[in-house]
């Protein structure tokens, strides 16, 4: 009868440790997260590559475009104060006129330029450079030890480490693979 109660002891034992054992063991696996900026891999990756100027070249020419535009807004806003001082409501109605045509044609052309500027970007970052980011990523995160990696751009993403950004090392990682 005494060896009994210690093998329902034992038994008992066993389960316990069968069930707090697992929630042990899970409690030390800690998740650990890191940051990529995309646009840092992407500049960084390609900063030298021939659509990466044509991008750059664009952006200039449509923001020197714009500029002048702006000018243009000034100089008449300038016409319209001076014609204010003078008193001539005509010539202050006309400046006036065309004032508002060149801000709404200013708005216009400023979101044409960015929406062209959007789509150039987008088909220089093809399917094959998202696959290879993707796989540079997920070497980093398995090398590095980590197990959740969010984007720096991404919504109610407030504030992290540089410790945690790993945008350098998937860079590395890039330069790396397209050297073999």
């Amino acid at each position: 009868m005494h060896i009994q109660p210690t093998a329902r002891r034992v038994s008992i034992l066993l389960i316990i440790a069968a069930l707090i054992l697992p929630a042990a063991v899970s409690a030390e696996q800690l998740t650990t997260v890191a940051v990529v900026d995309i646009d840092e891999v992407y500049n960084s990756f390609y900063r030298d590559s021939q659509g990466v100027r044509e991008l750059e070249r664009l952006r200039q020419e449509y923001q020197e475009e714009i500029d002048r535009e702006v000018d243009q807004l000034e100089e008449l806003e300038e016409r319209r104060a001076q014609a204010q001082d003078r008193g001539t409501q005509r010539r202050i109605d006309q400046l006036t006129q065309e004032i508002e045509e060149l801000e709404r044609y200013l708005q216009e052309l400023t979101r044409r330029r960015r929406q062209q500027l959007e789509e150039r970007q987008e088909s220089l970052l093809s399917d094959d450079f998202f696959r290879q980011m993707q796989e540079a990523i997920q070497f980093v995160a398995e090398s590095e030890g980590y197990t959740v990696i969010l984007r720096s751009d991404s919504d109610g993403l407030q504030w992290w480490s540089v410790e945690v950004d790993i945008s350098d090392l998937v860079v590395n990682r890039l330069i790396q693979v397209a050297d073999r």
